[in-house]
């Protein structure tokens, strides 16, 4: 950020001089008064920009540095410096003005609630000084930093843009010029116009499309990329993704959010900011032209001067489309915000049933499942259907607002054609201009649809952003369960009090130990809290108060009931969360074999869904396989033996025991033979309200 205000106040003051330069030096040649003094203005409005959005700040700046290059332009044309052909394709005068204006337009917007809404999202990027993503090429030179190759890109494509509306700006001339040509059937101009004029900017014209759309979508990815990692690393890190659910936000279906919406954001930012300012520059200097050419307009059949009538007149057809167009499609925002959440339910509903397609084929669930989801695509529909009508009301009105507005520049000035008061060019130039005023004014008459479906990504950004900010304050707020290290023995609590989400204590601790090096088994009636203590114990639980403390230094693994069994290959799958490489096939070999799975030591390298092929007891098995890789100083098994046999069961523990002898086994379990495998045992008992842990005396290992 403070890179980009630099940036600004280089510009205030190089502004400044070049305004105060072809004010002070009238011998100068250069454009009019009011192109000097929108300098002034200029610099004063970059001052003002210091405190908005890093992504503001490159509108802002690059519509100064287009009022130096459109004045200096200008100054040269009028010396003769510049050759006629490249001084014909400059826009008029007023267009430095008009950069001006467009600065000033940003710098008001930027204060707006729904723009800072889209900035607080958008502004990470722009602002941040990684290194530039190393896995896109495209325009990786452009910057120091992915956070200012950002910038620049936008820079350039509001520059792109900028030229656009330029050579528009051109092309209404052109026209004028060229059907007054044909009036006065002059082939010589009308060949003129047609060589030296149209075809170099139709050239133009191609070229600034292709490097546009080159520059967008590098953009685009560079955008998406950093925004996708940033999200991602946020939502998994220090357990927010666990934490979410706890909050009070509305943050359903995450993998939507960042894979879909923040596409669709990206996209409707860029296209959308950068199309909107685009507007808004053909709106100021198109309505110049349409002012000056409408500047003493007659009514038509009578003698009543209306100045600028034609700008008066496309001002309030536009503000009344505008007006109704909002009315007609305000229901929209709610429409897609709620298609967008009924399409996630829909397709994670049915990767649940790819999940868990055997539990589903067993129990002969396939009719219930069905119902169950056409439920909620019968969901998916009805809302679908209400966007269907709620769009072709909208359509219907735009597409008419669209049509009237052709024909009205051209029934209004008609009767002064006719009467011999303008020219044919003058005519066609009403046209164009009154269409391109109109156009920019109908801005939102036409994007209104998917100004509905960007308000509504922008909310579920918003509120997941939110969600995770929420999750991460509950990881380190004051009032939670305090971690610390200040132990050298085992596990301690004190005044330790576990609570759920609603805020009811299920758990009192004053004081708890798990010693070091004896195996503790841990047991209670179901709902006892046995779980929320290993979930404390690990440091994701964030509901409770009092203090935790782990030995510093010592690693520990916690092993829950169902494994996570991760898609790829059974190498991947055993070694998770390590690389691949982090221990030697050998090692993987002999940790399936000895937690009795020997018939998949062979496979390491076979790709398979491993959760579904693998049997509930196989799966923990593999389980007890990574805790043999990982050798912890502290092994957490929660039921992580609940699917075995008896006797497995118990020489699974025996060979813990044997291959672990420096890590302490705490266990949660119900079965009565557990108690012989452990050196302790703490029983959760209910004392009124709440669960207590009491030690039992220390029971015989095997």
């Amino acid at each position: 950020m403070g890179a980009i205000r630099t940036g600004l106040g280089i510009q205030a003051v190089i502004t400044a001089l070049c305004a105060l330069v072809l004010l002070a030096f009238p011998g100068i040649p250069s454009p009019p008064l009011y192109v000097s003094l929108a300098g002034f203005a200029l610099a004063g409005i970059f001052v003002a920009s210091n405190g908005i959005s890093a992504y503001l700040k490159v509108f802002v700046s690059v519509y100064g540095v287009g009022y130096l290059i459109l004045a200096i332009g200008q100054t040269l044309a009028a010396g003769g410096i510049l050759p006629p052909v490249i001084a014909a394709l400059l826009p008029p005068a007023f267009a430095a003005t008009g950069a001006a204006v467009f600065a000033g337009i940003v710098l008001i917007i930027s204060y707006l609630e729904p723009i800072r809404a889209i900035t607080l999202i958008a502004d990470p990027y722009f602002a941040n000084h990684d290194a530039p993503t190393k896995e896109i090429k495209l325009f990786r030179w452009f910057g120091s930093t992915e956070g200012r190759i950002g910038r620049n890109l936008v820079a350039l494509s509001i520059f792109v843009n900028f030229a656009d509306v330029a050579l528009n700006l051109r092309f209404n001339f052109f026209y004028r010029d060229m059907y007054n040509s044909l009036q006065e059937y002059n082939a010589e101009a009308f060949w003129h116009q047609l060589l030296w004029v149209f075809v170099p900017l139709a050239t133009l014209n191609l070229i600034i499309g292709m490097f546009d759309l080159f520059v967008d979508s590098s953009l685009l990815i560079r955008w998406r990329t950093w925004l996708t990692h940033s999200l991602t690393g946020r939502w998994l890190g220090e357990g927010t993704h666990y934490r979410i659910p706890f909050t009070e936000e509305e943050a359903d279906n995450p993998d939507q959010r960042i894979q879909s919406d923040v596409d669709a954001f990206i996209r409707q930012t860029t296209t959308l900011s950068i199309r909107l300012l685009s507007q808004a520059a053909q709106l100021v200097s198109f309505i110049v032209i349409l002012w000056t050419i409408s500047r003493d307009f007659v009514l038509p059949f009578t003698d009543v001067v209306v100045p600028g009538f034609l700008v008066w007149l496309v001002i309030s057809y536009a503000v009344v489309g505008t007006w109704l167009t909002h009315l007609i499609g305000r229901p929209l925002i709610g429409l897609n915000f709620r298609q967008e959440k009924v399409e996630a339910d829909f397709r994670f509903s049915l990767a649940r049933n790819r999940i868990y397609s055997e539990q589903i084929a067993l129990l002969r669930g396939e009719k219930a499942e069905a119902s169950r989801l056409g439920g909620l695509f019968g969901l998916v529909v009805a809302n679908y259907t209400n966007i269907i009508f709620r769009r072709i009301k909208l359509i219907a009105f735009t597409f008419s607002y669209r049509q009237l507005s052709v024909i009205f520049p051209y029934l209004l000035a008609a009767p002064s054609f006719f009467a011999k008061k303008i020219t044919l060019g003058a005519l066609q130039q009403t046209g164009n201009a009154f269409g391109q005023v109109q156009t920019s004014l109908s801005f939102f008459v036409d994007a209104y649809t998917t100004l509905a479906a960007y308000k509504a990504n922008t909310i579920r950004l918003g509120s997941f952003r939110r969600a995770m900010t929420k999750a991460e304050a509950l990881a380190g707020t004051d009032s939670g369960i305090a971690q610390g290290n200040a132990t050298t023995g085992g596990v301690t609590a004190t005044g330790l009090g576990l609570s759920l989400p609603d805020g009811r204590e299920i758990v009192s601790a004053e004081s708890f130990n798990l010693p070091k090096g004896a195996a503790t088994l841990v047991t209670g009636p179901s709902g006892s809290g046995k779980s929320t203590l290993f979930r404390a114990i690990a440091g994701i639980w964030p509901f409770g108060r009092g203090r935790l403390d782990v030995p510093a230094g010592q690693s520990a693994l916690l092993l829950p009931q169902r494994p996570y069994i991760p898609l790829g290959t059974l190498r991947a799958a055993v070694i998770y969360p390590n690389d691949t490489g982090t221990f030697a096939d050998a090692e993987i070999r002999q940790a399936l074999i000895d937690a009795q799975l020997p018939h998949l030591a062979d496979k390491l390298d076979e790709d398979d869904v491993w959760e579904r092929r693998l049997s509930g007891g196989e799966q923990q098995r593999l389980a007890i396989a990574r805790a043999l890789l990982a050798k912890p100083a502290w092994l957490f098994l929660d039921e992580s033996t609940a699917s075995l046999d008896e006797p497995s069961e118990a020489e699974i523990y025996r060979m813990l025991r044997r291959r672990l002898p420096e890590t302490t086994i705490v266990s949660i379990g119900h079965r009565s033979t557990l108690e012989a495998l452990h050196d302790r045992k703490v029983v959760l008992e209910k004392q009124g309200e709440r669960f207590v842990p009491r030690d039992v005396v220390p029971m015989p290992a095997e």
